[in-house]
């Protein structure tokens, strides 16, 4: 219940996100950062946009400060996140998955993560529940806190405030 939204430029790439944090069917309105996890951070040289569980959003944030992929390459940022699910299992005990949606920015590269399906963000992408609104906002060209206005704006599941960040190419 969320939405991030990427725009890659010539000279930038932009990301955005929304900040609702849900406990079953209950939103969480107090500091909704006070707990370490925010959709949208920044560690390690490395830029994550995260949709889904706090709990797994978290184990990636742990597992990016200490770790990165190889390269900015597909092939080098699916054996990243696949060696994140082992470790996520090995920690957890969890079955060996992932249920989060993520947006990577790494060496000046925009990724796309869909469990284990990666691939580059090329002009724009969202994720989460509000991604059907941000990415047709996206389309129409407005930048990505526009994207995440209109996704909090129709989508029952999307919060302000908007958070964003900008890596220069």
């Amino acid at each position: 219940m969320s939405v991030v939204a990427c725009r890659v430029y010539d000279d930038r790439i932009t990301i955005a996100s929304d900040s609702i944090v849900v406990y079953e069917d209950t939103q969480r309105k107090s500091d909704m950062g006070s707990n370490g996890f925010c959709k949208l951070i920044r560690t390690n040289g490395m830029i994550i946009g995260s949709d889904g569980t706090c709990e797994e959003g978290m184990l990636f944030q742990l597992y990016c400060s200490t770790r990165k992929p190889k390269s900015p390459t597909v092939d080098d940022v699916l054996g990243f996140v696949i060696e994140f699910a082992q470790w996520k299992k090995k920690m957890t005990e969890l079955p060996y998955s992932l249920d989060n949606h993520y947006i990577l920015i790494f060496d000046k590269t925009a990724f796309y993560i869909e469990r284990f399906f990666v691939d580059y963000v090329k002009l724009y992408q969202a994720i989460g529940a509000g991604k059907d609104f941000a990415l047709s906002a996206l389309y129409l060209g407005h930048d990505v806190i526009e994207a995440v206005a209109a996704a909090c704006e129709l989508s029952i599941y999307c919060e302000r405030p908007i958070n964003s960040i900008e890596e220069k190419r």
